[in-house]
């Protein structure tokens, strides 16, 4: 073992020998320096004669330096220190290899000539914020120089190190060259996918338009004939050909309110309306549907702030939906409950509940999709397109409002809350 004693006052150099013994003691030193650092000192004793063990420090030091390089290396991301003169003093393996080098190759090197000179100004901007300390840290991307001469891109987080000896910063750094093809890639798809969306939107919209066409004549040719004398058979012809083709201009109106909507084309003439007259207007629209379902409606509108700010027929089309969505779910002989609050200061909430067979919490998230039916099993009269929800929502949120559904599950009802802006006090009020 090495034990190296620490000179005393006696062992220092006379005058007579001074030059002699002065270069001794120097190469002495330099050789303790170069044992202690290089873990050749077990101990050391004092003039004292107090030993001092530096094995067990000398052993655990070099233990948490394996240890802290070890997790440093296991990093996906590479590390970069650079001191305040730009020159790098230390680098992970993987942030050499990211660049194509040798481990520590790039030591000394100065990362201001690995940046493309294109973009220099904009790291000397970063890289100085930081180690200034106008800014804690900084995320940049930039190229650098790899060993092939060509430039990689590489997102940055620029960050100073804490360092009592010298000023540093700590570059962690990501090669997103490899990321960017898939990226490209994935932008082109959605454009790709957007412009096929547009063309359905389109093509709905024409064909909505060239089908509507044909009605009027027959609508024309309905009415004429209703004022024949015609027998009883043939009036109930009549009357089942004008229910299928109010059906058909339905359906239309949807495709061209899907159309409408896909293409944020929405236009709102905005009002102040009584919401309660405009429940109650869409109920008698609806009577005969109630009636024919032997379907109760129960009405509890106890908002005291029941005007809105809408268009009066997009508002009344969104109830209608949801009316009819509860009358088509609802059993014979059950209840419709319409009720209005105004706990919100600024908004009137409209609820429609009712007492039908309720939606799985697995179909919840998809109720307001385009052209999703229910089981068709267990909606016999299931008759749309799948559009209506489809629409109530988006008229919905036209109007800066939401709807939102809330179920049980099977067989316990459903619940939809449309939520919409209170108007200003002093506006006149329509229905």
């Amino acid at each position: 073992m090495t034990t190296p004693t620490l000179p005393t006052d006696s062992t220092f150099p006379q005058a007579g020998d001074k030059a002699l013994t002065l270069a001794l003691s120097l190469a002495q030193a330099e050789k303790a320096i170069h044992d202690f650092t290089a873990g050749q000192v077990d101990a050391i004793v004092d003039p004292a004669g107090r030993t001092y063990l530096l094995r067990p420090a000398q052993e655990h030091l070099r233990e948490e330096v394996q240890r802290l390089r070890a997790i440093l290396e296991s990093s996906g991301d590479g590390i970069t220190v650079v001191n305040r003169g730009g020159l790098i003093v230390s680098q992970s393996r993987t942030a050499s290899r990211m660049l194509g080098f040798e481990t520590g190759e790039q030591i000394g090197r100065s990362v201001f000539d690995l940046v493309d000179p294109g973009e220099l100004h904009q790291f000397y901007s970063v890289f100085f914020n930081v180690i200034e300390g106008f800014r804690a840290d900084a995320v940049a991307e930039f190229h650098l120089l790899a060993r092939n001469g060509s430039y990689r891109a590489i997102e940055a987080t620029v960050s100073k190190l804490q360092d009592p000896v010298q000023m540093c910063v700590v570059l962690t750094c990501r090669d997103v060259s490899v990321r960017r093809p898939a990226h490209e890639e994935s932008i082109r798809r959605e454009v790709v996918l957007a412009g096929a969306l547009l063309d359905r939107d389109r093509f709905l919209a024409v064909l909505s338009h060239e089908l509507r066409v044909p009605l009027s004549p027959i609508r024309l040719g309905l009415d004429l004939l209703d004022g024949e004398e015609l027998s009883p058979d043939a009036h109930s012809s009549l009357r089942m050909v004008r229910r299928n083709l109010d059906l058909q201009a339905h359906l239309l109106d949807d495709l061209m309110d899907f159309t409408t909507l896909g293409q944020q084309k929405v236009r709102l003439r905005s009002a102040a309306i009584d919401a309660h007259e405009a429940i109650r207007l869409v109920l008698e629209i609806c009577r005969s549907d109630l009636t024919a379902a032997r379907i109760e409606v129960r009405l509890d509108l106890r908002a005291v702030e029941n005007v809105v700010l809408a268009d009066p027929v997009r508002l009344k089309q969104v109830l209608w939906n949801l009316v009819k969505n509860a009358v088509k779910f609802s059993p014979p002989d059950s209840r419709i409950t319409v009720s209005t609050t105004d706990q919100t200061s600024g908004w009137l909430t409209i609820e429609v509940a009712d007492e039908g067979m309720g939606i799985e919490p697995a179909l919840l998230a998809v109720v307001f999709d385009s052209f999703r039916q229910g089981d068709p099993a267990s909606a016999p009269r299931n008759d749309g397109m799948g559009l209506g929800l489809f629409i109530a929502k988006g008229m919905t949120e036209a109007h800066g409002g939401t709807l939102t559904v809330h179920s049980e599950g099977r067989g316990k009802g459903a619940t939809f809350r449309l939520a919409i802006p209170t108007a200003p006090a002093n506006r006149a009020t329509v229905v």
